[in-house]
């Protein structure tokens, strides 16, 4: 179970690292905000916030959500990097989104035999 520790807790870390690097970006390091600020943050935010519980709890299917989820940022991430302003965020949106998918995986993989 020792395993399963580190993918739950590199699955937190996608998804609390995602949620807090959208929040700062674009609060804070946002070079042009096109879109009101309140109506990106509740589109990027909303899909992270809803899988934050289960995944705390350690549900294997929000950990299978979680996977189909970070697609969605890791797509997102591959848009942004093409932008040379926001090419740091984008980067920043791939790492946190893969972390989010491995760590998702693998425990939905582990929790799913310990059930």
């Amino acid at each position: 179970m020792k395993n399963l520790a580190i993918w739950r807790n590199l699955t937190l870390f996608g998804l609390l690292g995602l949620m807090g690097l959208i929040v700062v970006w674009n609060v804070w390091l946002r070079p042009v905000q096109l879109v009101p600020l309140w109506l990106e943050l509740g589109l990027l935010l909303a899909p992270l916030l809803l899988l934050l519980r289960g995944i705390w709890q350690g549900n294997a299917k929000t950990h299978v959500l979680a996977v189909l989820v970070s697609l969605l940022y890791l797509m997102l991430g591959i848009w942004v990097v093409l932008d040379p302003l926001e090419r740091a965020y984008g980067y920043a949106l791939l790492v946190l989104s893969v972390c989010l998918y491995a760590g998702g995986f693998m425990a939905a993989k582990l929790l799913g035999k310990k059930a």
